[in-house]
């Protein structure tokens, strides 16, 4: 999740600049407006701008302030058109080409930004905000390299922007170049960003590239901010630390009240007829190959058309993968291409669809859309899936688990109610292919060896986990640790990490990154999965289980590092859960040394696996409607959300 830069247009003054030869009743229909917007009368001060911009349309100062006074109104496509119109009269006006640029931005007319700033001569404008505006839409598009120039063209200008430093580290980071994105963090901290947000940033990254050496230093840092009060965590930075439950809720609310507080909710939707088919909407940047769009391909597909009419409203990029074509396939005319739409205006379509349930599948990662929920266009709106921890936020009603994930015991710790479905709250396909297993030798893994393994992305990684395997490694002669190369930064990192273990290099072995079949296929040949936390695996837990390949856990406090274990229960293995890290790893020693004990399990695994609740999807879809069904019958009674309980299964 990238720090974003926040935009907080409310600060600004209406501009208030002489013009000369100015129409008598522009002028007038102008201090007119000044007078309103003075009151907060935001509505009258934009008609009156702008019948003083239809009277003059060349006076660049008519049309900036009615930008202003649309920001107010939460109208950005037409502040943007209104501060384009003046940036074009007078482009030396750096006020209207901040203002174009962030209404575009927040719009999503991110290539309307490009086209507009490349049309000045930016090589003679010291300001940085304009290289900074140019930076954020290129990163918005995905050509980095191009924002990294912008970004620092802005630096150059101005090298104590602040804003800058923090939007080059989040293209770093989606190059997985974590430890030049934590250098930018670092520059940012020393000119004074000594925010938390700053220092969980710099903390996950070092996590990222295995560098427990900073990570300790820059997780002291980010208590000492906290305790400081100076800020709150990235929300999802703070879930991969150790975090209470509480503190993960605090980071989530902090981040919506400070994007979102000042929004107005829509007005509340009209009542429906309690005879019409449920109306289910899903709103993601994951549809590509991802692991939100693996897990929901089957749900997607397994829906009630009878009972429920499914829209995808999608906001990613087309990586023309074939998981792509069927998630919108499986969509059908429900599919919602909403990448060039604004928050605003998705609202507004998602409202014109009539939508009941509202599901958010991102949460707090990157590419979030919390902006839609805030403005609140469903009846009822749903945390599920793809953030693993509460929202803090007061724009959710439910967030859906299971009874590990989101016991109700840890319900003071959530913003939203708790919905708990029967089973495991994860999804899965169960037409995911399994390709061919390769050999060992393929692999570079030995042939009669013990292969522990994790497929895990290196951020979850701890030194404490890290520990654990390293002695696991020492006591079961000839094993070898698979790991998955997420970065290239991380694996010398862990090499040297285990070489102080007394680990040789050769006992590591990388995974490359392959295709989804490709990799259920090696998988196949690793003997025991490894757990990690406090952030468990999650999509790779069920994917080692589909592939028929054990896996060991340990139940942490929050709903991150519960994951596995519910996965578990789920698949029918509930006796690899271990309450601690002790038994863990002695649970995981046992069975590297009793081939018949893990053979046994692997049998039952195989055996159950296509009859198990984790991959029955199309349970798991009727579970998941009749949650559905539930939050719409207490809506339509006008009920107040309430909590809902899973029923004991026998």
């Amino acid at each position: 999740m990238s720090i974003a830069h926040a935009i907080r247009t409310e600060k600004r003054q209406p501009a208030v600049m002489p013009a000369a030869n100015r129409h008598p009743q522009a002028e007038a229909d102008y201090l007119r407006g000044l007078a309103l917007s003075k009151q907060d009368r935001w509505a009258q001060a934009a008609d009156a701008f702008a019948s003083a911009a239809r009277k003059n349309p060349n006076d660049a100062v008519f049309w900036l302030n009615l930008a202003h006074a649309k920001v107010k109104l939460g109208d950005l496509d037409n502040a943007a058109d209104a501060a384009r119109r003046a940036a074009q009269i007078d482009p030396t006006s750096e006020v209207a080409v901040s203002i174009a640029s962030q209404c575009l931005a927040a719009g999503n007319r991110h290539e309307e930004t490009i086209e507009m700033l490349q049309r000045l001569d930016l090589s003679k404008v010291r300001n940085p905000s304009p290289h900074f505006a140019l930076g954020d839409a290129l990163a918005a598009l995905y050509r980095y390299q191009d924002a990294i120039k912008a970004y620092l063209t802005a630096i150059g200008c101005k090298p104590d922007f602040v804003p800058a430093h923090v939007n080059l580290a989040n293209v770093f980071e989606r190059m997985s170049l974590h430890v030049e994105a934590r250098e930018c963090l670092q520059t940012a901290a020393a000119l004074g960003d000594n925010r938390a947000a700053v220092a969980s940033a710099m903390a996950y990254h070092a996590q990222h590239a295995g560098r427990w050496d900073l990570f300790r230093l820059d997780f002291a840092s980010l208590q000492k901010q906290l305790a400081a009060g100076n800020g709150q965590p990235v929300p999802f930075h703070l879930l991969t630390m150790p975090s209470t439950r509480a503190q993960q809720r605090a980071a989530g609310y902090a981040y919506w009240a400070e994007r979102c507080k000042d929004m107005v909710p829509m007005a509340p939707p009209a009542a429906r007829d309690p005879a019409a088919r449920m109306r289910i909407g899903y709103v993601t940047n994951d549809v590509f190959r991802h692991a939100t769009a693996y897990l929901i391909g089957d749900l997607l597909e397994s829906h009630d058309r009878s009972r429920f009419d499914v829209f995808l409203y999608s906001y990613g990029h087309d990586d023309q993968s074939d998981i792509r074509r069927r998630i919108i396939a499986a969509a059908g005319d429900g599919y919602v291409e909403a990448s060039k739409l604004s928050d605003r205006e998705l609202a507004n379509r998602v409202r014109a669809d009539d939508i009941d349930i509202l599901v958010d599948l991102k949460g707090y990662t990157l590419g979030t859309r919390i902006g839609v929920f805030a403005l609140h266009p469903a009846r009822i709106q749903v945390n599920y899936l793809g953030y693993p921890g509460t929202m803090g936020a007061p724009c959710y009603e439910y967030i859906i688990g299971d009874r590990i994930i989101t016991p109700l015991e840890h319900a003071a710790d959530y913003s939203e109610k708790i919905a708990q479905l029967p089973h495991c709250y994860q999804p899965n396909d169960r037409r995911r292919p399994i390709g061919r297993r390769p050999t060992r030798a393929e692999c570079g893994l030995p042939e009669t060896r013990f292969v522990f393994c994790s497929f895990n992305n290196c951020y979850k990684i701890t030194e404490p986990v890290f520990d654990r395997w390293c002695r696991l490694l020492r006591q079961v002669e000839g094993s070898v640790l698979w790991l998955y190369q997420a970065n290239d930064q991380a694996r010398p990192n862990l090499l040297r990490e285990a070489q102080l273990r007394g680990i040789a290099p050769e006992r590591i072995v990388w995974a490359p990154h392959v295709d989804l079949a490709d990799h259920l296929g090696r998988l196949q040949l690793a003997d025991l999965v490894l757990d990690t936390l406090p952030v468990n695996a999650h999509t790779t837990a069920s994917d080692a289980l589909w592939a028929g390949v054990p896996m060991v856990t340990t139940a942490g406090d929050s709903l991150v590092a519960r994951v596995a274990s519910s996965v578990l229960h789920a698949a029918g293995l509930a006796e690899l859960v271990m309450p601690d890290g002790d038994a863990y790893e002695q649970l995981a020693l046992e069975l590297a040394r009793d081939p018949a004990r893990l053979r046994a399990i692997r049998e039952r695994l195989a055996a159950n696996r296509d009859h198990c609740p984790l991959f029955d999807s199309e349970s798991h879809t009727r579970d998941l409607e009749a949650l559905y069904a539930k939050m719409v019958a207490a809506w339509v009674r006008g009920e107040a959300p309430g909590h809902l309980p899973a029923a004991a299964t026998p």
